[in-house]
């Protein structure tokens, strides 16, 4: 009884150290002010990109229009396009949303911003 209980401490140990040592292993990207508190938005009637502040409610209005047209956008890095995708809190419901619908390639919210020049943006 007790060897197996010893076995159990041991691996609980092991577990947790194991976990311990992978949770310091991703690089932290330094956070952009300029991009704090905003996002990149797809205009779902026109195709247009823009950046504002983030929404409280999607789609978000657009500041021009009026209307509620705006939707979150991932950018697709082999397609050098950002897509509209589900708002944050409905888009782990949708199949494939944070999959580029021309390449399949996985969606990111890392890109060059509307008005941003791809070359002068900071490489990871």
């Amino acid at each position: 009884m007790m060897d197996s209980e010893f076995r159990w401490a041991w691996f609980s140990a092991a577990l947790l150290l194991g976990a311990l040592a992978l949770a310091g292993c991703g690089k932290r990207q330094p956070i952009d002010p300029d991009r704090q508190g905003r996002m990149v938005y797809v205009d779902t009637a026109s195709g247009e990109t823009l950046a504002m502040d983030i929404a409280g409610e999607f789609p978000a209005i657009h500041p021009r229009t009026g209307k509620r047209t705006l939707m979150p956008a991932l950018y697709c890095p082999k397609c050098g396009k950002w897509h509209p995708v589900p708002p944050p809190d409905q888009i782990n419901r949708t199949a494939r949303a944070a999959q580029c619908p021309k390449t399949g390639e996985p969606l990111t919210p890392d890109g060059p911003w509307p008005g941003e020049d791809a070359d002068a943006r900071p490489s990871p």
